[in-house]
């Protein structure tokens, strides 16, 4: 799996400014790429670096954990690492160290990485039932956490009004609930949502469906 460095740099550009794209956020969002370009620095330190930045700056807390996931995207399809590294204790440590770390936009993020490699069209069912692997008794976790998506068969002809709907009634513990209405959203229209549905969302809600688009388009 082999990402562009740029379209990772993109994605997190449209993250920071579709959320608040404030003076002030804006110089956030340099300091950050430069965090990501930091080749000198191993991949926990960047982490480090990354939380120390977000302190800074709690009013961006709501997009952090998105920031980590494309810092580990970047590690995982863009730094061209070997085989062997996955074998590794740094490795190990990385995962241990980091295990509660991140937000399922991740998953997103890996499945865009491999249909844009393999030049395949993209899809919900796809990405629950082929890469997920929802279905398969091993992964009954993703089966408890993408059930919104699955036992509401007609989830990509819903209207606004109803995916919201849906989102409300989903446990607040599943940790799909903040991400459900932009990801339905990036399913129905990854080239773009309507300026009539665009104008409803919040900032929270347009930063994760335009940064999904933006690293999906780049």
């Amino acid at each position: 799996m082999s990402t562009n460095q740029s379209t990772i740099q993109h994605a997190l550009q449209v993250l920071f400014t579709e959320f608040d794209n404030s003076p002030s956020t804006l110089e956030i969002c340099k300091a950050c790429l430069a965090i990501f370009n930091d080749h000198e620095q191993d991949f926990l330190k960047r982490v480090k670096s990354l939380d120390q930045l977000f302190a800074s700056k709690p009013e961006l807390e709501p997009i952090h954990e998105f920031a980590f996931d494309l810092l580990l995207v970047k590690l995982l399809s863009a730094e061209n690492k070997p085989e062997s590294f996955f074998d590794s204790p740094e490795w190990d440590q990385i995962e241990d160290k980091t295990i509660d770390r991140g937000t399922e936009l991740l998953n997103l993020f890996l499945y865009l990485s491999e249909a844009k490699e393999a030049d395949v069209e993209i899809s919900l069912d796809d990405f629950l039932n082929e890469f997920l692997l929802v279905d398969e008794d091993e992964f009954q976790d993703e089966l408890s956490i993408y059930e919104p998506f699955i036992v509401n068969e007609d989830i990509l002809e819903a209207e606004l009004s109803s995916i919201k709907e849906i989102q409300t009634a989903i446990k607040d513990e599943n940790p799909i609930k903040p991400l459900f209405l932009a990801l339905v959203l990036f399913f129905q229209e990854p080239e773009g949502i309507v300026d009539e549905e665009a104008a409803v969302l919040s900032k929270f809600d347009t930063a994760v469906y335009e940064t999904l688009r933006g690293f999906y388009r780049h």
